[in-house]
């Protein structure tokens, strides 16, 4: 995907030529700056929610560290970096190995301490580089100096502080020991917006609002929650595991890993970071299809073509790194497949190029265009006992905002590798969603198989024909709802629901739960006839929110839904509630939910019951 760089003229109009983002040019109009602060109501990959001291909340957008912004759908890809700062103070059991620390000290030249250190700073990796800085040097030999002490945790116990010692011509040893002063205060400097949690507060945020309608960060200083500085662990990945490797491009060279065999020339660390990666991938990939892959896989993962001797990578693998993207090139001889994978550096594209590897070797294709892209785009994103949404924001920009494109036209013959980042998209969107439905995901995993080894009959109109209609629902519904975050499997549509009318004066129940999309009631409604319901019980709406009954809290969250579903379409939902009556607009199967975002029903908790009937004639 190609990014276009913005550039903001004097009369606040911005040309965009949208090359390969757009087919046509379109005037998008820089409309001024939102100035807000207030309390974080979720963050998510590209996404942050702000909610202001009127309680309002505003749907924030901000560039990714490698991606872009998406304007109107997706349909212009911007680049538009953000300034952030985060801050906060935090208790010492926040210390863990591995956090960076930097901070004043009185050491001598044999690595003995004195006095205890009052003050603390924690920050991100690459802000200041690791080492000793001797601010006032010592008196004489055994005497102790003033020093700026800049490294990473190896442990705190007794209130006894242990850091690696950075390499330095001051002192040798390998470690040094600090005695923590009593309420010792530490301050976090950072501008890593993952650090930032639901809760925390707002203290300045400056955005630029497009003719779009679309609210783009470029500033945002956040103060994270006491709540937070109690308990939170100051790291905010496992980067300390390689910290002691060179961050340095080298020379193409070979390295390798239980699966894989990586040429390359990026450095140390990045291929460490990589092949760990790639390792991870693997074993849930492997662990998904129950099948080991098929021999080593072998990886051209390529920084700089000219490092590289003329002829050793095929000229359709140049061109391919050099957009940069990248290809998989298999060869079969009887039985066996063997591929190779040519990939520019980026992590997600080899990840991605790696599954197609993988299930050539293994299974002796990749199956049809769109099973091998959408499956090689789930691939780059799976992660442990992670079932949520978590993919490229701008793809989800434009899932939500694109006109929908139908089952059939994603599944059809005749598809190409490659076409475009939009196909990718819709390919990964059915891939998630009937591998991780449990109404279909079943059927997918057999499907699949069948298709990469070429089974004869295995197809996807074979195997789902028969549920088509239902598959094509919730497929529309999770596209329309999509989001990181969203889960699939607590989404899914319970079909095998039997459905009742409500006889006379007799009570028919219900007991939706929080933690849930759509729920069927087991209530038949009938055209024109008035129902009163009652609503007993609570629910929580978010892990750490207090529990709130069927009316909701203040903004509506964790009201109670309904929604009438009649021949496969859902009408538009409803408000109930605690209490009332309501008159069924025509016949159909009552549906209920707990009024959330799609995207963070995962940690709702608890079910209330709810009692229905007919409204007794006067």
């Amino acid at each position: 995907m190609k990014y276009l760089s913005l550039c903001v003229l004097a009369s606040a109009i911005l040309l965009l030529a949208f090359t390969a983002v757009a087919h046509s040019q379109q005037t998008i109009t820089l409309l001024g700056n939102v100035n807000t602060n207030g309390e974080i109501k979720s963050v998510a990959p590209g996404v942050i929610v702000v909610t202001d001291s009127a309680g309002k909340d505003t749907e924030f957008k901000i560039q990714e560290e490698e991606g872009g912004v998406s304007l109107a759908g997706a349909a212009a890809v911007i680049k538009f970096p953000a300034t952030v700062e985060v801050s906060g103070t935090f208790a010492t059991e926040a210390l863990t190995r591995g956090t960076l620390v930097r901070f004043s000290g009185r050491l001598n030249r044999i690595g003995r301490t004195e006095d205890k250190v009052d003050e603390i700073l924690v920050f991100d990796e690459g802000t200041y580089p690791l080492g000793v800085e001797v601010v006032n040097q010592p008196d004489g030999p055994g005497s102790f100096g003033t020093c700026t002490i800049t490294s990473e945790v190896y442990s705190l116990r007794n209130n006894r502080l242990i850091v690696a010692n950075p390499q330095n011509e001051y002192v040798r040893s390998p470690r040094l020991a600090f005695e923590l002063a009593e309420g010792v205060n530490i301050k976090l400097q950072s501008s890593d917006l993952r650090r930032a949690k639901p809760g925390d507060k707002v203290v300045r945020l400056l955005a630029a609002r497009f003719s779009t309608g679309d609210t783009v960060i470029k500033e945002l200083s956040i103060e994270l929650a006491s709540r937070a500085a109690q308990t939170g662990n100051l790291g905010t990945d496992e980067t300390s595991r390689y910290r002691h490797l060179s961050d340095e491009p080298g020379k193409p060279r070979d390295l390798r890993s239980a699966h894989f065999m990586l040429h390359t020339d990026i450095s140390d660390r990045n291929a460490k970071i990589l092949l760990d990666k790639l390792e991870t991938m693997i074993a849930l990939v492997s662990a998904y299809y129950g099948r080991l892959p098929a021999g080593i896989i072998e990886c051209y993962v390529v920084r700089d073509l000219q490092n590289w001797p003329q002829g050793m990578i095929p000229p359709e693998a140049v061109a391919k790194i050099s957009e940069p993207a990248g290809i998989t090139l298999s060869v079969s001889l009887g039985r066996l497949t063997r591929s190779v994978v040519y990939s520019c550096e980026k992590h997600g594209v080899v990840q991605h190029e790696a599954i197609h590897a993988y299930c050539a070797q293994t299974f002796g294709s990749t199956g049809p265009t769109w099973y091998a892209e959408g499956v090689a785009e789930m691939g780059q994103y799976w992660k442990k006992d992670q079932p949520a949404v978590e993919v490229d924001p701008v793809a989800i920009d434009y899932l939500k905002n694109a006109p929908p494109k139908s089952m059939l036209d994603i599944v059809a013959a005749g598809q190409i590798t490659g076409d475009s980042w939009r196909a990718y998209a819709w390919r990964w969107a059915l891939c998630h969603l009937l591998a991780n439905n449990p109404n279909y995901s079943g059927r997918f995993k057999a499907l699949g198989v069948g298709m990469m080894t070429e089974q004869p009959g295995a197809s996807f109109e074979s195997v789902y024909g028969p549920v088509a209609r239902e598959i094509s629902f919730e497929y529309d519904l999770f596209v329309k709802h999509l989001d990181n975050g969203y889960r699939a499997d607590l989404c899914a549509w319970q079909w095998n629901r039997k459905f009742l009318f409500v006889l006379g004066t007799r009570y028919s129940t219900a007991k939706p739960t929080a933690r849930y999309g759509w729920q069927a009631s087991g209530i038949k409604l009938q055209d024109g006839q008035s129902y009163d319901y009652a609503a007993q019980g609570t629910w929580k709406v978010s892990a750490t929110g207090e529990e709130v009954d069927a009316d909701g809290n203040a903004n509506g969250t964790g009201r109670l839904l309904g929604g009438i579903m009649r021949e496969s379409q859902l009408g538009e939902p409803f408000e109930l509630g605690v209490r009332g009556s309501f008159v069924a607009p025509h016949d159909g199967d009552l549906y209920l939910r707990c009024g959330d975002s799609w995207n963070r029903i995962a940690d709702n908790d608890g079910s209330i019951t709810v009692y229905f009937r007919r409204t007794p004639s006067s």
